[in-house]
């Protein structure tokens, strides 16, 4: 940190700091936090699904579990076709 922000830089409003015043960094700190929250929110809005899904998991583990993900939804289909699969394999094999 001492390298980028050397201690003693004296206070005011036209104070340069490698090429910049004072006023041109808070304006690319103020900048840079709007881009920052809109990127927070922008991914937030991409994964909502995921979240709540996760929240609902989360809170109803031990009860009746009626917060299924989509991805374990297709997962259980999944097995649950490869279980069917099997029991006929073995039906036919007997007959």
């Amino acid at each position: 940190m001492y390298f980028f922000i050397p201690s003693g830089i004296p206070r005011g409003r036209y104070v340069v700091y490698m090429g910049l015043t004072k006023a041109a960094w808070i304006w690319i700190h103020s900048r840079a936090g709007i881009l920052m929250v809109i990127f927070v929110v922008f991914h937030l809005i991409l994964h909502w699904k995921w979240i709540v899904c996760t929240t609902k998991s989360f809170f109803t583990k031990g009860k009746t579990n009626d917060a299924v993900c989509e991805r374990d939804k297709v997962t259980n289909e999944t097995r649950q076709e490869k279980y069917e699969e099997k029991r006929l394999e073995k039906s036919n094999k007997k007959s």
